[in-house]
């Protein structure tokens, strides 16, 4: 059994973190996640002799409470480890799956089979898949971790029991629910629970109001008992009780008890002097990450003057180029990806660097082009999500991107133990092979398939140099996972910029359909009209994605969570 652990000897005066203009260094640990609590009980294990997975297990459960909306005991995930010692990547798929009564036409209108009903697969019970949080995190805790479960879970059941005050995400998080549930009255007596349990009756929160999660029972009875107290007995009935459709069960005990992660072969690539490893399919993240990697470094051979460097980080072309690798990678993720049990998914091909010569040659630095240029399939949807990154002084690193989908996933929330239930069967093509709103047809990769995960976007990521993490990062937000792990990934590693950097750096994000370049304000303010000239419709970006990056850097460990989320990292 494989066990990572922080060296006995270590200075006593070398946990002081050291201050810089490019923010905090720590000597010894470090987490990013966004709630600075979460980050906390990270570090609290960490400091109690655990392990980088121990860290992850508690700061993944912390995030549970702390961050209902977007991940949690209801969801599921993606973890990437690297062991120093051993060297070796290990990737954990709990990825939620579709549950036995799931079929491809589920969610098709009745009176018009090519159609799909609308909200079936957003919000309600049929939104509901199998979920693997639970069963993820004990799993790595079980076969990596170091601690006893309960001492890893500690934090996360103190914050549900003691409470913690709301901060600003939190408090426009329940307002943005609110004013959905507004615009259709009967909503609230629909998902009263939700209403009820996380939105306070529709009383709004302020800043500092004091928030007690109703996951404390839940989360005491995993740290006894393990995944088994929740896909058996007592909670898992009540899961199924819950997620009834007009009366007909839909997810089953045996959905519950079946469900087990999957370790997968890590993803790997070469960017400059780095390794990468990332996550592999029914994540489309790490595969188009490593496609826009290997293209841009096509085109950069093909035209000898141009080089994606500091000096060059926001210039136009610049810009224009990685818009342009963005629209391939997405294209080729509609139409290509999926859950690798159930479909055939051309990882080696579209990786490979014989591929990326052939996408360099298509683009053209001074036009974009049409969309039908790039693909015809309609990428799937998702949003919400959180992710976290851990690293200690040794060089190993956790990448960890948790969702239930979108805001309070299904809006579905089992009564008794409070256990917010994703909506991830949205994120299949609900209907393939037939064309949506845009004219597109959806990937029959990600048809719905009892059993089956659906694609995802996270892309949680590590960079290895002479065997040791030197970066580690991931994203939520959605399609936009994906451009801005890209764009961080770069600031650490082409463009030399610490995390505290390199995370709130502005962004841009096209992701093929729709035909819409996104700039955030500061790149909008100063590339738009350049960017308008090569042919590209360009808009201010309102929303973006959310990015945890940690790095060890000569003066030490830095962690940055996206001020974006108000995250906040935190070591030792």
């Amino acid at each position: 059994m494989l066990r990572l652990s922080l060296p006995l000897l270590l200075i006593a005066c070398s946990a002081m973190p050291v201050h810089s203009a490019d923010g905090i260094f720590y000597s010894r640990g470090v987490v990013a996640a966004d709630h600075p609590l979460a980050s906390q009980a990270g570090v609290e294990i960490l400091e109690q002799g655990g392990n980088v997975v121990d860290a992850a297990v508690a700061t993944g459960f912390a995030l549970s409470v702390l961050r209902p909306a977007s991940s949690g005991i209801g969801g599921g995930g993606f973890m990437l480890i690297w062991n120093r010692e051993q060297q070796r990547a290990i990737c954990i798929d709990y990825r939620e799956r579709a549950p036995a009564r799931a079929t491809r036409d589920t969610y098709a209108d009745p009176q018009d089979p090519k159609s799909q009903v609308p909200e079936l697969s957003y919000h309600g019970p049929l939104a509901i898949a199998v979920p693997g949080h639970v069963g993820g995190l004990c799993h790595a805790h079980t076969q990596y971790g170091k601690l006893r479960l309960e001492r890893v879970l500690a934090p996360a059941i103190r914050l549900a029991t003691e409470g913690f005050p709301a901060d600003q995400h939190e408090v426009e998080t329940q307002a943005e629910v609110l004013r959905d549930m507004a615009e259709r009255p009967g909503l609230k007596d629909q998902y009263r629970v939700l209403y009820d349990r996380y939105l306070r009756q529709g009383r709004p929160l302020k800043l500092g109001d004091k928030i007690v999660s109703p996951q404390a029972a839940v989360l005491q009875m995993i740290s006894r008992n393990g995944a088994k107290a929740f896909y058996q007995g007592e909670v898992a009935r009540a899961i199924v009780a819950a997620a009834k459709a007009n009366g007909k069960q839909w997810l089953s005990l045996e959905d519950l008890a079946a469900f087990q992660p999957t370790e997968r072969k890590a993803l790997s690539g070469r960017f400059d002097k780095f390794d990468l490893i990332t996550m592999p399919p029914p994540s489309s993240g790490g595969v188009a990450l490593i496609e826009a990697l290997n293209t841009l470094q096509e085109v950069e051979r093909n035209h000898s003057g141009l080089r994606i460097a500091a000096n060059t980080r926001q210039a136009p072309a610049t810009l224009h180029v990685l818009t342009e690798v963005l629209k391939h990678a997405f294209a080729d993720r509609a139409e290509f990806l999926g859950d690798p049990d159930y479909v055939r998914v051309p990882v080696d091909r579209l990786t490979s660097p014989e591929y990326a010569k052939s996408l360099a040659k298509k683009i053209k630095l001074d036009l974009t082009q049409p969309p039908e240029a790039y693909g015809r399939y309609m990428p799937s949807k998702d949003s919400g999500t959180t992710h976290f990154s851990i690293m200690d002084a040794q060089g190993n690193a956790v990448a960890c991107t948790e969702t239930v989908n979108t805001l309070y996933g299904s809006w579905v929330v089992e009564p008794q133990f409070g256990i917010v239930l994703n909506n991830e069967m949205d994120d299949f093509a609900a209907v393939p092979g037939t064309p949506n709103a845009f004219g597109l047809i959806q990937g029959e990769a990600n048809a719905v398939q009892a059993g089956k995960r659906p694609l995802s976007s996270m892309t949680p990521t590590i960079v290895i140099e002479n065997g040791k993490a030197v970066h580690a990062l991931g994203a939520s937000g959605g399609p936009k996972i994906i451009s801005a792990t890209l764009q961080v990934l770069l600031n650490l590693t082409r463009y030399d910029m610490p995390p505290s950097a390199a995370v709130p750096a502005p962004r841009l994000h096209h992701q093929w359909m729709p035909d819409a370049l996104l700039l955030e304000t500061p790149l909008f303010n100063a590339s738009a009209p350049h960017l308008k000239q090569r042919g590209h419709i360009v808009q201010r970006s309102g929303e973006s994605a959310v990015v945890q990056a940690v790095s060890r850097l000569p003066e030490g460990l830095q962690g940055a969570s996206d001020p974006r989320k108000h995250g906040k990292a935190a070591g030792f």
